[in-house]
């Protein structure tokens, strides 16, 4: 049975995001996204119960705040702390906790050998590369995301995306999306299986433009392996489509 990334729920919205319903039309009629406004202008909220680190709750922190996070202890499955050996460019081994040491290791390529690494590396490329993104994101000043979250059809768009194994098997049966809660998505087909966890919603490119920070998990079904990708779900119109770019 798969582990689930996710470890109970967090407060239900400290500065909880709000979005005006519809689509603006400008004085020449041209469609722009709904504005977006927060209670906390300067906080990036996490949408989800998703947990990165040892701490991290559904809360709405600062770039700062965000930042400190780094220095906490990266969880696993089950909200334990991971510990991961990296071997060096030339000979030895050191074990890292925590995104500030992972990270300054693996800028002098340090590399996880063992299988057993390999797979805890996978807490590691999802805690840190979210942080790292969250760090540097800005409030979104609008959205087509209504509320700041995704819907059916949104993850029904990342669906189709052939990059994650996922949409129409070669009967040609559309892949099926399914709610497991607030900001989990599971699509499945009879080939595979795939996850998709919300973690925030944010300005992360710099166009004022809000996108979602996610983190997809896939795998075969019936197969215990899986592979997972920190990404940004992207949503240029209202109606779509939404795509999903690994960061």
């Amino acid at each position: 049975m798969q582990k689930r990334l996710l470890i109970g729920l967090g407060a239900a919205g400290a500065a909880a995001a709000a979005v005006t319903t519809g689509v603006v039309l400008n004085r020449g009629q041209k469609a722009e996204p709904p504005t977006f406004a927060r209670t906390a202008p300067d906080t990036i909220c996490i949408e989800s119960s998703v947990q990165l680190v040892d701490g991290m709750t559904q809360d709405c922190l600062t770039a700062a705040q965000y930042a400190a996070l780094r220095d906490r202890p990266v969880i696993d499955a089950d909200g334990a702390p991971v510990e991961l050996s990296l071997t060096g460019p030339q000979a030895g081994a050191r074990v890292v906790r925590n995104c500030v040491e992972y990270d300054a290791l693996r800028v002098e390529e340090w590399y996880a050998e063992s299988g057993a690494d390999m797979r805890r590396e996978e807490y590691f490329l999802r805690a840190c590369g979210a942080l790292a993104l969250l760090v540097k994101a800005d409030p979104a000043r609008s959205t087509h995301f209504a509320g700041g979250k995704a819907d059916v059809a949104d993850v029904r768009s990342i669906a189709r995306e052939r990059a994650f194994s996922i949409g129409e098997d070669a009967d040609g049966r559309p892949a099926e999306v399914s709610k497991v809660e607030d900001g989990v998505w599971k699509v499945a087909s009879p080939a595979n299986e795939a996850v998709v966890y919300e973690i925030a919603h944010a300005d992360f490119t710099g166009d004022g433009l809000g996108e979602i920070l996610a983190y997809v998990s896939i795998g075969a079904v019936g197969g215990t392996a899986r592979g997972g990708s920190i990404g940004l779900m992207e949503k240029p119109s209202a109606g779509g489509p939404c795509t999903f770019k690994a960061q």
